[in-house]
């Protein structure tokens, strides 16, 4: 604009002479080309406003735009396995609250003396929040059974799984999380959702060596660094409560899980777990990882437990594999019986396939582009009390478990799965177990 100005301004100036019919008439013509000259240069400063307020909106509707497909890019692939903890729900209060949630329906025949019944095992809202920039919040709360302090219902329970306020110090590197954090102790705890796993089950060492679903008060940190040739390493640590001295042959860790408003010692457990995602040719995707614990946990604050857990995750087309292995040594008081559990430990070993006939794709409502039928195996042992054999039925005890699901979307499932049972306690055989359920994110 500012050389069209120029040019305006060349041309009447060498136009004026050509009006000029003398020296009169020449001063006359200057004042009328100068009048015209200013009157275009001022509507071309008017005209370069325009311009500028055009590209100043142009530009913010492009940036609007691109930060609006950026949201729906992020939405659509939140269903990813390696973040079952990403953006969940619908927005409320103006897209800075978002509820969603699971729920999960079982019909079970545990192979044992009781009737088969249905059960209504979890309804868990979650709930995440953008509190400023760089300051989120989410939390999940599970109902169990029900609920709870009702008469008629059993085995119901009311639990927040974790709820954590979270501050970005660098973004992906460095994230400082505070609140009821949930513990990186094994793989499964991570990602524990029903809807998200191929059978119903949770794996017998997350649940009695892990405790999943397990969290503590406390405060941690958590990351990812990316290293030269597309490596990765994860990182999540934590310093909470930890375990006290509740530890036992039946049910392992979780009657070792601390209250979530007093310590029984001085001692804080610090928790932690790295995972590493090498590029590998031939495989979608490859994952190693490793936790590992560290408390006291006797009110003297004397006794030491400590333990590890490695775990493996390779997909390779419609096939997966998951691996993992975890043991806990905890330190006893001199003359402590063998029913005092010093060390605790399983593993197991799961496969799965998925497959999906293309040419049913559309041909019903529940046929979807997402639909897939998954065929999985579970291998797993678990051993309570490395000192005794058979005391309890987990104390020694081998399952495998063959299951089919069928997924219309990725966020829901039908699954139906029959396992083997083989427990060193005596007179528990016959207990293998059909289990058929639905479950679905919301």
């Amino acid at each position: 604009m500012k050389a069209g100005r120029t040019f305006v301004l060349l041309i009447g100036g060498l136009a004026s002479p050509l009006f000029a019919g003398g020296p009169g008439a020449e001063t006359a013509a200057d004042e009328d080309v100068r009048d015209l000259v200013e009157k275009q240069a001022k509507q071309i400063e008017r005209l370069e406003g325009e311009v500028s307020r055009l590209k100043e909106h142009q530009a913010a509707s492009r940036a609007s735009a691109l930060e609006e497909d950026i949201q729906l890019y992020l939405a659509d692939t939140e269903t990813d396995r390696r973040d079952s903890r990403g953006t969940i729900g619908s927005g409320a209060f103006g897209q800075r609250v978002r509820v969603g949630g699971y729920i999960s329906l079982e019909f079970r025949d545990n192979g044992d003396d009781s009737n088969s019944f249905f059960d209504a095992h979890r309804l868990v809202p979650k709930i995440q929040a953008d509190i400023a920039e760089g300051i989120t919040f989410e939390t999940e709360i599970e109902i169990e059974g029900g609920g709870a302090d009702v008469s008629f219902l059993s085995g119901n329970e009311i639990l927040v799984e974790y709820a954590e306020i979270r501050f970005e110090i660098i973004e992906d590197k460095l994230t400082f999380k505070v609140g009821l954090v949930l513990i990186p102790w094994g793989r499964f705890n991570r990602f524990h959702d029903d809807p998200l796993n191929d059978l119903t089950d949770r794996p017998l060492v997350s649940r009695h060596v892990g405790a999943t679903a397990f969290d503590q008060p406390g405060i941690g940190a958590e990351g990812t660094l990316e290293f030269g040739d597309g490596w990765f390493l994860d990182y999540d640590l934590a310093l909470v409560q930890g375990f006290d001295d509740g530890f036992d042959t039946a049910n392992g860790v979780r009657g070792a899980r601390q209250s979530f408003r007093a310590d029984n010692n001085n001692n804080k457990q610090v928790f932690g777990r790295f995972v590493v995602s090498p590029p590998v040719q031939h495989l979608d995707v490859l994952e190693f990882g490793a936790s590992f614990a560290y408390g006291k946990h006797d009110p003297a604050g004397d006794l030491t437990n400590y333990g590890y857990a490695l775990e493996v995750f390779l997909k390779k087309g419609r096939f997966e594999m998951t691996g993992e292995f975890m043991t806990l040594r905890v330190e006893q008081a001199a003359g402590a019986p063998a029913s005092a559990p010093r060390r605790l430990s399983g593993w197991y070993v799961e496969f799965a396939y998925h497959i999906f006939p293309a040419g049913w794709r559309g041909k019903h409502a529940l046929l979807t582009d997402e639909s897939t039928f998954t065929f999985v195996v579970r291998v797993e042992d678990i051993d309570l009390n490395h000192s005794t054999t058979g005391t309890e039925f987990r104390d020694d005890l081998q399952q495998v478990s063959i299951g089919f699901n069928f997924r219309p979307v990725e966020r829901t499932v039908f699954k139906v799965s029959y396992t083997f049972v083989d427990s060193e306690q005596p007179g528990t055989s016959g207990r293998d177990m059909v289990v058929v359920s639905w479950a679905s994110y919301f």
